[in-house]
């Protein structure tokens, strides 16, 4: 088994879990309605474990709210890319939701951005 797929074996799994794991672990446990995770309690190791025991858990809240980026979209140095087109998915039922028009190309940046915007006035 390679040491990339056995957490336990990486040189800083003890360390603790990085803003990234815990922001997914937190998402991860609210869609899956498990109240009992405290991400801050784990370490790099742990946390790894809980996401894929997480992940193969049922959903049982579809409707859980994504975390908020764990960086600044306008610090992305792939901002000025093409958004995806999940960004744009969103963008889009959000804005007709709204009673916006859809907006044309948009950049990650600007999509995410627009997305927060769209979530505030939609509560999405």
């Amino acid at each position: 088994m390679s040491q990339l797929n056995n957490p336990s074996q990486w040189t800083t799994g003890a360390d603790a879990p990085t803003d990234k794991q815990k922001s997914f672990i937190s998402t991860l446990a609210s869609s899956k309605g498990a109240t009992d995770v405290d991400p801050s309690s784990l370490n790099k190791s742990e946390a790894s474990a809980k996401i894929n025991e997480l992940k193969d858990q049922p959903t049982q809240n579809s409707n859980a709210a994504a975390g908020q980026p764990i960086q600044d979209p306008g610090t992305w140095s792939t901002g000025d890319d093409k958004a995806t087109g999940k960004q744009m998915g969103y963008v889009a039922v959000m804005a007709k939701k709204a009673g916006e028009n859809v907006p044309g190309e948009m950049g990650k940046t600007e999509a995410s951005q627009k997305i927060e915007e769209l979530k505030g006035k939609t509560g999405m």
